[in-house]
């Protein structure tokens, strides 16, 4: 896939996975958009897991003891329940 080409849905996932990372707790607002950007990706399907999407980020949070996976928890229950375009 290439992230030159507009996919179907791709302004529905953008704002998905911008609501979806709103309440993560970051350094600045930058890293949480940043984060949104890469939950985007995966929910275009350019990142195989959310977990990968949080990694590839590189956001910074607070606090700092925050891992990767308690962040990747975060943005899977913020996406539960919410109905995505097929």
């Amino acid at each position: 896939m290439s992230l030159h080409i507009s996919k179907e849905h791709d302004l529905e996932f953008a704002r998905i996975a911008y609501a979806a990372v709103k309440d993560v707790p970051t350094v600045e607002e930058n890293d949480r958009n940043r984060l949104g950007y890469h939950v985007w990706l995966y929910l275009r399907g350019e990142l195989p897991t959310l977990r990968e999407a949080v990694h590839m980020a590189r956001s910074r949070f607070r606090p700092r003891t925050l891992s990767e996976q308690e962040v990747a928890d975060i943005v899977a229950r913020s996406l539960e329940g919410v109905p995505l375009p097929k």
